[in-house]
């Protein structure tokens, strides 16, 4: 099968072309993170004019990259493609297809998904992994859509060899890897304050108004790969907080950190309810103070949360196995299934 990934080549998104590149041995890349030399100012303008004045060069760019016809294009940079690039990329392939982990229909990032909007409904199949964002698809004539789990990679999120020197600056009791945003600051802060000794790693956290306060329990910047595994492994406890503006009942971090082997604390969700067994294979809480307490009760209860942690692992790893790998076979399976149905 001839396939080609229109996405960015770091992050989860490069991490699925490589699981494309190990099933699949004719697999070529369009890196949209190469279309635009001056990132911080389109991204802006982007977000907060509008895409379609970048609409043509986006095009022409991707077009340009296209030599030959393909099986199968699989799009993880959906923000960038429009009605009238899809158009042209459905001549170029049988099948075009959009794994999308964020939330479009929102209005969040403002104008970042104008362009998608436009040309969700002439993708063959949309993978969601929110059952939220399947009902509002259906307002933009988006038919074919498919829920999945988000995925976790069996080649990084797994334990990972720390060498004994280095093994001190990544232990920590309780942390959150995440990027920031109001309510989930505000969140931290209460915890903090209730005792929590709590590490947060992410960026853009010294935009929220208690940065003077949170600044010496931070580390500033994204997390990838195998240093982002390194610090989760070596938590007693990892934090999963849901992105309200984006309606988010389940992301990436519900699916890695229990595969990795640390004992999840998760915002209960009835999505979270519906895949894990509460206080057997993770912990969940409506708000800090009972966050906290269960914190300091797993905390000073090892064996309690080493064994509610292991059963985590054996849901993702043995029974759900939502992995990069399964998520591409259901997405082709059922892209071309449908097809010859």
């Amino acid at each position: 099968m001839k396939i080609l990934f229109i996405g960015t080549s770091f992050g989860n998104s490069y991490l699925q072309y490589l699981t494309l590149k190990r099933m699949h041995n004719n697999v070529d890349i369009i890196d949209t993170f190469k279309i635009f030399k001056y990132k911080k100012i389109v991204n802006y303008l982007f977000i907060n004019l509008t895409p379609l004045i970048f609409e043509n060069k986006i095009n022409k760019y991707i077009l340009s990259k296209i030599k030959k016809k393909y099986d199968l294009i699989y799009v993880k940079s959906g923000e960038f493609i429009g009605k009238k690039l899809i158009i042209q990329l459905k001549k170029k392939t049988k099948k075009i297809v959009f794994f999308c982990n964020d939330n479009p229909f929102v209005k969040r990032d403002k104008q970042r998904w104008q362009l998608f909007l436009s040309a969700g409904k002439y993708y063959d199949l949309i993978a969601f992994q929110d059952q939220s964002r399947i009902k509002l698809s259906k307002k933009f004539e988006i038919k074919n859509s498919l829920l999945v789990l988000p995925p976790y990679d069996k080649k990084i999120h797994k334990k990972q060899k720390i060498l004994k020197k280095n093994k001190k600056k990544y232990q920590n009791d309780v942390i959150f890897v995440g990027t920031w945003s109001f309510e989930k600051g505000k969140f931290l802060k209460k915890l903090i304050n209730l005792g929590i000794n709590l590490k947060i790693y992410g960026s853009r956290w010294n935009k929220d108004e208690n940065y003077k306060f949170l600044k010496p329990r931070t580390v500033l910047g994204h997390l990838y790969f195998k240093n982002y595994t390194k610090i989760v492994q070596s938590a007693k406890i990892a934090l999963c907080l849901f992105a309200e503006q984006n309606l988010d009942t389940i992301t990436a971090r519900s699916i890695e950190i229990p595969a990795i082997g640390t004992l999840l604390f998760s915002k209960r969700t009835l999505q979270m309810q519906k895949y894990f067994v509460e206080n057997k294979e993770a912990v969940f809480f409506d708000n800090a103070k009972e966050c906290a307490q269960k914190c300091i009760y797993y905390l000073n209860n090892p064996k309690a949360a080493k064994k509610i942690s292991n059963a985590g692992k054996i849901k993702i790893t043995k029974i759900l196995k939502p992995s990069n790998d399964m998520l591409i076979k259901k997405i082709i399976k059922h892209t071309f299934l449908k097809n010859e149905n």
